[in-house]
């Protein structure tokens, strides 16, 4: 006997999921906005930051002032000798994550993304004189929001892409569409 209850046993329950999607889906296009506004101080190709605290100085500042001193250690080693393919890295994946909770394409690659970058975050300006650790907290936990809810479901490219048939198993996982 299948006890699993489908959208056709409850009426309206897939009209009111979606309709309580809206403030995530807000949520996430601000989110995206934030990532987006953030690429300001960090520009290809000089990655400086245009008058502004540039990449590499925030690069400095994490190993000057390492919370977790492998960590320091790990940006000092690797990451500033080769800052220029860093720099780019960080740019596409800030861009992409930006696009994606913006648009709402694949949000939850997108949010599973930003929350990577946030954490990275947090752990890299934890003990950075004038840093609010607890904004880096708060970055990750939308992040985990939106990777385990469907908030590309709602006003998101993700609704067009799932809303033609029955979404694969792979779309289902980037999109966080919920399975029928």
């Amino acid at each position: 006997m299948n006890n699993q209850l489908t959208k056709d046993d409850l009426p309206g329950q897939q009209k009111q999921l979606t309709t309580a999607l809206w403030p995530i889906a807000v949520a996430r296009m601000l989110i995206g906005i934030l990532w987006l506004y953030a690429l300001r101080w960090k520009l290809p190709p000089s990655f400086d930051g245009r008058g502004e605290t540039s990449l590499r100085e925030w690069l400095e500042l994490a190993v000057e002032h390492a919370a977790v001193a492998p960590y320091g250690e790990l940006i000092e080693s690797l990451v500033i000798p080769n800052f220029a393919v860093f720099a780019w890295l960080v740019f596409v994946a800030e861009l992409l994550t930006g696009l994606s909770l913006l648009t709402g394409t694949l949000t939850r690659a997108g949010a599973a993304l930003g929350l990577a970058l946030s954490l990275n975050l947090g752990i890299a300006m934890l003990d950075v004189p004038g840093e609010w650790p607890w904004s880096y907290v708060m970055m990750a936990m939308w992040h985990l929001l939106f990777v385990l809810s469907a908030p590309g479901q709602k006003w998101g490219v993700d609704a067009w892409l799932t809303g033609n048939g029955t979404p694969s198993s792979t779309v289902r996982l980037l999109t966080s569409t919920p399975k029928d």
